[in-house]
């Protein structure tokens, strides 16, 4: 059952990531980016899985024995999944929004933020900082 749900939590976010670095200016992809409902949906997903984990005896203990032990649950692996997916998802789009913003092309990060999440964040953060140090209505003040 939980390598069931590994797998469709794979795929739930694919529709965007596919849409972003494949067909960055077709209007489906516009859609989707500007959509709330694939948050909603992990959110959703996210909710469940940490009740299922919380069932299995996680408990609420913050210290790092509990969250390991928590961890090593189907459950609790499951919903931490959920979770950087759907992070890694929002910052996908962010940054796949804000390089339109920008004129920056944004497929090697959005690529990057796909397989390694913040350091995709992070080098689309640094180039567009070197971006708006030439940013013709900063330069004006």
């Amino acid at each position: 059952m939980a390598e069931t749900v590994f797998s469709l939590l794979n795929i739930l976010p694919l529709p965007l990531w596919l849409g972003m670095l494949l067909f960055p200016r077709a209007r489906f992809t516009e859609r989707l980016v500007q959509a709330y409902w694939p948050y909603i949906v992990l959110a959703g997903v996210y909710t469940l899985l940490l009740a299922g984990a919380l069932a299995a005896g996680t408990g609420f203990e913050l210290s790092f024995d509990a969250l390991r032990r928590g961890l090593s649950l189907e459950w609790g692996f499951l919903a931490v999944w959920a979770h950087l997916l759907t992070l890694d998802l929002f910052a996908g789009v962010w940054l796949f929004r804000d390089a339109k913003y920008w004129g920056m092309e944004p497929r090697p990060f959005v690529l990057l933020t796909l397989f390694a999440g913040p350091l995709g964040l992070g080098a689309y953060l640094l180039a567009r900082q070197r971006r708006a140090k030439n940013d013709p209505i900063k330069l004006l003040n």
